[in-house]
């Protein structure tokens, strides 16, 4: 991707974060990128096709890591292999905070882009999670549990930091995007996860 278009996708993801999408115009985007507006029109078609090359880039980069580290667990442990993907997302959503709070506040918001976002990306979300329990379930290493009920409890755990900052802070008097918060959040699903998948 050239240099023009990460200067506009950087400098858009920073007003969204600041302002929200609907609080951001093609006018600031271009001013923060330093570039023409005209050029947000030609690489973009407009505003919403720099959020939606935001929303993709960012679940893609995601699901090619996770591929990634799948293609290197064919030994692992069922419970290792979960506790790698709850790490990786963890980190992913940690290093580009901006855009997750962004994604997920767009996504907290009835509308045609969060419905398509929801088809194209959010299945594949749910499946990177699901994937690695069914797994565990069928070699035994896990108990038959409803591992439905287990992903939408731990994306909940997973995504509300993101979209509840303040209350993280003032709950638990954690910073929600620090290293210490990262490893506790981690530690306190990964308790949650052995003690409902794994026998005795």
């Amino acid at each position: 991707m050239d240099q023009t278009k990460m200067r506009i996708l950087s400098a858009a993801a920073k007003l969204f974060d600041t302002y929200g999408y609907k609080g951001t115009s093609v006018r600031q985007i271009a001013a923060e990128a330093q570039v023409n507006a005209a050029l947000i029109s030609y690489h973009f078609q407009g505003k919403q096709g720099v959020l939606e090359t935001l929303i993709a880039s960012y679940f893609e980069t995601l699901f090619r890591l996770l591929e990634e580290q799948e293609a290197e667990q064919q030994h692992v442990s069922a419970i290792q292999r979960l506790e790698q993907v709850i790490q990786l997302y963890l980190r992913f959503q940690l290093e580009h905070a901006p855009i997750t709070r962004l994604v997920h506040r767009e996504l907290s918001v009835e509308s045609m882009l969060a419905r398509e976002v929801m088809t194209l990306y959010m299945s594949r979300w749910k499946h990177g999670l699901s994937r690695v329990m069914e797994g565990g379930v069928a070699s035994g290493d896990f108990l038959p549990v409803s591992v439905d009920r287990i992903v939408l409890a731990v994306s909940s755990q997973l995504i509300y930091p993101f979209l509840q900052p303040q209350m993280v802070r003032q709950v638990y008097d954690l910073e929600p995007f620090s290293e210490e918060f990262a490893r506790w959040l981690q530690d306190s699903i990964m308790r949650f996860l052995r003690g409902i998948l794994l026998p005795g």
